[in-house]
């Protein structure tokens, strides 16, 4: 499954030669693991701050041992999101995909990200809650 965004179906649709960006299945569980591992390790960082957070070394000292062993977990499961190229890339997909099928909010230019507090969003922050435990 792809998540992209459906053509409008007025006069205004964007061409179907315009390729949009998509996710896999797979790429949105893992992002959404991502966001979900920022925010609750570092609420205030913008979500494009995840690759960092995968690779520095001097946060370790200011986590609680709850944080501590999420962010050992997370290591090991969204290693390839310590490339900030890539992970730009999935948040650019992520932002243009439907907003009925995302767990998050992104904010313009990536600035800010929240959880979703409606709909089936819920049940999916429970089971990324569930993959770090």
């Amino acid at each position: 499954m792809n998540l992209t965004q459906r053509p409008r179906s007025n006069a205004h649709s964007t061409p179907a030669s315009v390729k949009r960006p998509s996710l896999s299945t797979r790429q949105l569980v893992d992002l959404e693991l991502g966001l979900y591992l920022l925010d609750r390790l570092r609420p205030d960082a913008p979500p494009t701050a995840l690759p960092a957070l995968l690779t520095d070394a001097p946060i370790r000292h200011s986590l609680t041992p709850q944080q501590h062993k999420y962010l050992h977990r997370a290591r090991l499961i969204l290693s390839r999101f310590t490339n900030p190229t890539h992970w730009q890339t999935l948040l650019d997909a992520y932002a243009a995909a439907p907003a009925d099928a995302l767990a998050y909010d992104l904010c313009p230019h990536y600035s800010r990200f929240s959880e979703k507090t409606v709909g089936f969003a819920r049940n999916r922050i429970g089971i990324l809650r569930k993959l770090l435990s």
